[in-house]
């Protein structure tokens, strides 16, 4: 009755979708079914008799070319996953307790979200590209519109002055605001003039990239070099879109008396190697060495900028 009752248990077992065998603690197997006995050969090549002959399997030091991470992968296209466990019974025997889970619908569903995944970093990818050229187009629509109103500008002072030499009248009523109006804006003078919150138009442009400037300090008074710290702001925000894949830009601004200091980083991953300058970087650096200033760029660990310029007692006019 008892044989009678233990076969049908193990009928019952053999019939489980999971593979499940038992072994003492001399790593003798004590029960063993079918599904364990077919899994195993498939991998091995060889009939389950011993503790040891799981080993290979458990240890996941074997078969690669039909493992994936701790999942073994079989012709049929079958995935499993064996795990070991040290039971007791009541009478104090212990035993090792061997299954193998069936995992395959799991194991699909996964390489289907890691392909998924891989598309939606492509798609990023591409909306950063996106989203940074579109900092460049920003950038080429301003000079146009600064070109367009310097020839504006001098050609309503050259001809006001054609006038006003014709006229003979004496050159202190000549108005000279247009004139002026011109000259600051080849020299790069207005980057502020016309708009005194000129951060808060990039931190404008930074909502359409994704990615939020986070400023510690106060802008510098000087007109021109307020200007340079928001080039520098820009391109280092463009860059950290497009090549770092960054949400946030750090903007440390400090002044020690004689020097402005403008330490820009972001949270993006680190460049693989030196940065390469760019035309940007390279326009931005000779603006500021012409000002007196230095730019400084780190790679490793992480990428950083640092403009450095002369305090200036008197603001440019």
């Amino acid at each position: 009755m008892k044989l009678s009752k233990r076969n049908s248990v193990k009928e019952a077992f053999d019939n489980l979708p999971s593979g499940v065998c038992f072994f003492d603690k001399n790593g003798i197997g004590t029960l063993c079914y079918h599904l364990m006995y077919r899994l195993v050969f498939a991998l091995t090549g060889k009939d389950l008799q011993i503790f040891s002959d799981m080993q290979e399997i458990l240890e996941g030091n074997a078969f690669p070319k039909q493992r994936h991470n701790d999942i073994f992968i079989l012709d049929d296209g079958s995935a499993w996953h064996f795990y070991k466990e040290s039971i007791t019974t009541q009478e104090g025997n212990s035993f090792i307790q061997v299954i193998a889970a069936d995992v395959t619908e799991l194991y699909l569903r996964q390489n289907e979200l890691k392909q998924d995944n891989r598309k939606l970093e492509e798609y990023s990818r591409r909306m950063r590209q996106l989203s940074a050229n579109i900092i460049t187009l920003i950038r080429e629509e301003e000079i146009l519109n600064m070109k367009m109103r310097v020839h504006d500008d001098i050609g309503r002072s050259v001809i006001a002055t054609r006038q006003f030499i014709r006229q003979n009248r004496p050159m202190s009523e000549l108005d000279l605001t247009a004139w002026k109006n011109a000259v600051r804006l080849l020299k790069h003078d207005n980057e502020l003039s016309d708009d005194k919150d000129g951060m808060a138009r990039i931190a404008g442009a930074a909502t359409g990239l994704s990615i939020k400037i986070l400023l510690d300090g106060d802008m510098p008074e000087d007109t021109e070099a307020a200007g340079l710290v928001i080039t520098a702001v820009r391109e280092c925000m463009t860059n950290a879109v497009r090549h770092a894949g960054a949400d946030e830009l750090y903007v440390k601004l400090t002044c020690d008396g004689n020097m402005f200091y403008a330490l820009i980083s972001n949270n993006g991953a680190a460049p693989e190697s030196e940065i390469t300058e760019g035309g940007g970087l390279s326009s931005l650096k000779t603006r500021v060495k012409k000002c007196g200033g230095e730019v400084k760029i780190k790679s490793m660990p992480r990428f950083e900028l640092t403009v450095e310029l002369p305090v200036r007692l008197e603001k440019t006019v």
